[in-house]
């Protein structure tokens, strides 16, 4: 079974925290959060579509520029999603350049912030010289972004200022049996990516499909599709050490296939990780545990470590096993 979502850091553990995730044979990428995004190639960049940022620290929102850049002229939207404030970090950040040659050009940034019941929606368009437009609110549950491919949940926390942590789950996965295919006399081919798109989209049975030039009904064709559990990835960071916090967390990377999270601090800075509203490697390692996640991914550690960065990944995974050393993060 070849996983939808491919997922990497940008960078490593003390650079800037950011997660790229490919989905498998779509022409599009997601990305979580937006801090030095420079080690992304220019076809990369070209494929994101959704921005996730948890909050608009420097090292969580600088990459803005180089991906606007990077995506003037293209006619796929840009959205982006973040906590309260993040509309007007948007607009701000336009606001510093001169733009009196671009009304010809396609691009549009949908701007969406999310403060724990409603999402505000604004428009920013490349031939109104990126003026904001209305701004639209809708309640929401925590849903910033669904289609039939994933959805991406987010939750409030606090990191001395509003802060979201993010899930992103593949409601399920749809496997392709060869051996049936090539008993039906057809090929693996792009006509596959259609046929999983109207299985996705509920299609009904008897919506037909040209596969490999003969046309096929999806009920005719039912037979070589499983239906099997999806993926769900976590990403989490900047989390100040509280129960609330904590709760909130685990609640929403229950049961992932992989949590990214930060381990900012040593246990034996906890007083510090305390000041500046950060996590610890152990308490990085027990949310995992708590959560019932099935790999932890730690990120985001502070300088003071360069010269051992071992001990926090061993902290973490120590909290993650229970208190054994095991090998599931890193």
């Amino acid at each position: 079974m070849k996983p939808l979502f491919r997922h990497s850091l940008v960078n490593n553990s003390f650079g800037d925290p950011c997660l790229y995730v490919r989905l498998l044979r779509e022409r599009y990428s997601l990305l979580f959060d937006l801090g030095d995004i420079s080690a992304l190639t220019p076809a990369q960049m070209n494929r994101i579509t959704d921005v996730f940022v948890t909050h608009m620290h420097m090292d969580h929102f600088i990459g803005f520029d180089l991906l606007l850049r990077k995506r003037l002229r293209k006619e796929s939207p840009l959205a982006i999603y973040g906590p309260p404030g993040i509309i007007q970090c948007v607009w701000g950040k336009l606001q510093g350049y001169t733009w009196n040659l671009i009304e010809e050009y396609p691009t549009v940034i949908n701007v969406f912030s999310f403060d724990g019941q409603e999402i505000e929606h604004v428009t920013f368009l490349a031939k109104k010289r990126f003026s904001p437009g209305r701004s639209v609110r809708t309640a929401s549950d925590g849903i910033l972004a669904m289609n039939p491919l994933f959805r991406v949940r987010a939750a409030v926390i606090d990191h001395g200022i509003p802060c979201l942590a993010f899930s992103l789950t593949e409601d399920y996965h749809i496997n392709i049996d060869k051996d049936r295919l090539m008993r039906r006399g057809l090929s693996v081919g792009p006509w596959l990516a259609a046929f999983k798109r109207l299985i996705r989209e509920r299609a009904p049975s008897e919506q037909t499909i040209i596969a490999d030039g003969k046309t096929c009904s999806l009920g005719d064709l039912a037979e070589i599709a499983r239906i099997t559990k999806g993926q769900k990835i976590a990403y989490v960071t900047d989390v100040g050490i509280s129960e609330k916090n904590i709760a909130i967390v685990v609640d929403l990377v229950s049961g992932a296939d992989v949590l990214y999270c930060e381990a900012y601090y040593l246990e034996e800075d906890r007083e510090r990780a305390a000041g500046r509203d950060h996590l610890t490697a152990r308490e990085c390692g027990r949310i995992a545990r708590s959560a019932g996640v099935k790999w932890l991914e730690v990120m985001h550690f502070s300088p003071l470590y360069k010269k051992y960065p071992e001990r926090v990944i061993r902290e973490a995974e120590e909290a993650f096993q229970g208190g054994s050393s095991g090998g599931s993060s890193g």
